[in-house]
């Protein structure tokens, strides 16, 4: 019997570790705050203008098949940010552990939860009492490719342009 659970718990640890793999985009939002009720109206202002602000800001990772990661951050106004770590997930609980940030040696864990059907993950960053929890909600857009540019060596204005239109001469 205890082979048989040992089995099963290998199994969906499995599954929730293929699930990951891939490329994942995702946003911030902040929650609700308490401390909103007892804000004056430019502390209000300020606020809502985080939360547009948020909006702005892409994150992209890609995780391999070997538990690494390349992170990307990207937006309005937001200096370009490079990550890489290892990852690891047991059921639906996933962990992310950078190494380094932009060539530098970065120590930072992240919690999130996978869905079940592993295409949604949502990582909750704590804050100071009070405050907006910040949340971090990922989507899956694409499976692992091999070959594929990762978000840690695509540059703005990889992507392919499609070719110049061809003058008639009219």
């Amino acid at each position: 019997m205890r082979i048989l659970v040992n089995l099963l718990a290998l199994t969906v640890a499995g599954l929730a570790s293929a699930d990951m793999v891939g490329r994942w985009q995702g946003i911030a939002t902040l929650g609700p705050s308490t401390v909103a009720q007892g804000m004056d109206g430019d502390s209000l202002l300020k606020l809502q203008l985080s939360k547009a602000f948020l909006k702005t800001v892409n994150y992209t990772f890609d995780f391999k098949a070997d538990k690494t990661f390349a992170s990307l951050v990207t937006g309005q106004d937001v200096p370009r940010r490079n990550g890489k770590g290892t990852w690891s997930a047991t059921g639906n609980m996933v962990t992310i552990v950078f190494a380094e940030e932009n060539g530098n040696k970065r120590s930072q864990t992240l919690n999130g939860t996978l869905s079940p059907d592993g295409k949604k993950m949502v990582i909750s960053i704590n804050s100071k009492p009070g405050l907006p929890q910040t949340k971090l909600v990922f989507k899956k857009v694409e499976p692992a490719v091999s070959g594929k540019k990762t978000a840690d060596t695509k540059k703005p204005g990889d992507s392919k342009k499609p070719p110049a239109a061809k003058s008639t001469g009219h």
